[in-house]
């Protein structure tokens, strides 16, 4: 490998494998400095201990999962940053992530959980919010909370905060982000009203993010878009709206970063010094399994990156406003990050859309039989668009859908907004020329796949109990 493609695989690895949302800057700048340096001993370490599980030695072979924390630490921002408003240089978990990495298949997810998620927290004997485990016992609790709700082995850990997430857009300039209408920052639960994070854009399209406009931007819960009638909205998903405009940030940072690191000597010497006074990662995280991670995923692009946020629905406990997993959705997520595979069925949610709850198409009888958690759900129509099947998938459910189409011949995806993780619907017309309900086509399709135009910004409205969904799209700026 020459010196080149060495340093392309090496900014592959630390943009792409560990870096979603906010914790880009951690280990992108503690990888190239463990590979290309000496500096390992500058990095800051955490022991463990047995809260970590072991993960195979064999190169190639490795399934693990790593913890990422971006940590709602101000302790490292300039004093006069709008985020330090109301702060002590708490240290709270603002993001959790949980990397799945497959060394088998070259595959790579993450797994988002949301900070109002309620869980079961052993070490205090009570439930609360699950960022409530990093602030009372740091990454030990946290992991341990994880395990013990969710059954998700945690192989590796690393920590960055905000003054890390803006080292890493520094090293790269900007980030351009494509603004479907002006945008802000405005919390109207407190009196008097204000903004939480300083962000505000009110220009529309393709816009460059600097560093601290970055930062306010993927942190704004209280997210608010102007209207044409002048009126300023406030997006109803809250925090998993947060996630999604993160998951779409960190798309175009991985762009950048890879494309300026592997031409420019000197980004990719800004990319290895970036935040790295604001990392931390586990005592068992050492050099030589991130040069074989570097080689593993070498070649990985973005677009090929799986992100999920854990399927939840809202509810009020005790007076609080929190999340709860949705268990059919979620399950099917869950499985994939305990190991049951990218391509297997067990990972799928799968809903058979039938004109009358039953299905005589036998590649659908099929399905069941090939291990898919199937369940059937009435539809009165269903556009085909000339095919014989159509395979509906939600915004993080790409890749279960085309593991669904593979045992369907000439299936059709078509990409909706409504539909959460890896739960996929599936039609057959067969089903519906047999009661004479079939709907005219409103789509158009390739050879391969539906084509479904939509607006930079879609929102599904939640009914009660439920939880809207919303996608972002900044692939005009790419």
């Amino acid at each position: 490998m020459t010196a080149a493609n060495s340093s392309r695989s090496l900014v592959h690895y630390c943009v792409v494998v560990v870096n979603v949302f906010l914790v880009g800057a951690a280990l992108c700048a503690a990888s190239l400095v463990f590979y290309a340096s000496q500096q390992a001993s500058a990095i800051n370490r955490v022991a463990l201990g047995d809260s970590l599980t072991d993960v195979s030695d064999t190169q190639g072979q490795r399934v693990m999962n790593i913890l990422l924390v971006g940590s709602d630490s101000s302790a490292n921002l300039d004093p006069d940053d709008p985020i330090q408003l109301g702060r002590q240089g708490q240290r709270l978990g603002d993001v959790i992530i949980i990397a799945h990495l497959d060394e088998r298949t070259g595959d790579l997810a993450l797994l988002s959980l949301p900070r109002d998620l309620w869980v079961e927290i052993p070490e205090l004997g009570r439930s609360h919010r699950i960022n409530k485990a990093f602030e009372a016992g740091g990454p030990q609790m946290l992991i341990e909370t994880i395990e013990a709700n969710f059954d998700i082995p945690i192989n590796h850990y690393v920590n960055v905060d905000f003054a890390g997430f803006q080292g890493l857009v520094e090293a790269v300039g900007t980030v351009s982000i494509n603004f479907d209408a002006p945008a802000r920052d405005w919390n109207t639960n407190v009196e008097p009203a204000r903004t939480q994070t300083g962000f505000q854009m009110l220009n529309q399209g393709c816009q460059a993010l600097t560093p601290d406009q970055a930062l306010a931007y993927v942190r704004s819960r209280y997210y608010q878009t102007l209207g044409d009638d002048g009126v300023w909205r406030s997006d109803p998903t809250s925090d998993l709206g947060r996630i999604r405009r993160q998951q779409d940030f960190l798309r175009q940072l991985m762009k950048r970063s890879i494309d300026l690191g592997a031409r420019n000597p000197v980004v990719l010497n800004r990319l290895i010094t970036a935040g790295l006074d604001n990392v931390i990662v586990d005592g068992a995280f050492r050099p030589a399994l991130v040069k074989d991670l570097a080689t593993s995923y070498g070649s990985f692009e973005p677009d090929s990156l799986q992100t999920y946020s854990l399927p939840v629905r809202a509810a009020n406990v005790g007076g609080r406003e929190v999340l709860l997993p949705t268990e059919t959705s979620a399950g099917p997520v869950i499985a994939l990050f305990r190991g049951d595979g990218f391509d297997s069925p067990s990972t799928i949610d799968l809903r058979l859309l039938t004109p009358n709850q039953q299905s005589e198409d036998p590649g659908l009888k099929s399905l069941q039989d090939q291990g898919f958690n199937v369940t059937d759900s009435a539809a009165k129509t269903v556009d085909f668009g000339g095919t014989r099947y159509i395979v509906r998938h939600g915004p993080d459910g790409s890749a279960a859908a085309q593991v669904v189409a593979s045992y369907l011949p000439g299936a059709q995806l078509v990409p909706v907004t409504n539909l959460e993780g890896r739960t996929i619907q599936v039609a057959s017309a067969s089903d519906y020329l047999a009661v004479s309900a079939v709907a005219p086509s409103t789509t158009s399709t390739t050879a391969q796949q539906t084509v479904a135009t939509a607006p930079a910004v879609t929102v599904k409205q939640a009914s009660a109990g439920e939880v809207a969904s919303v996608e972002f799209d900044s692939t005009q700026c790419s």
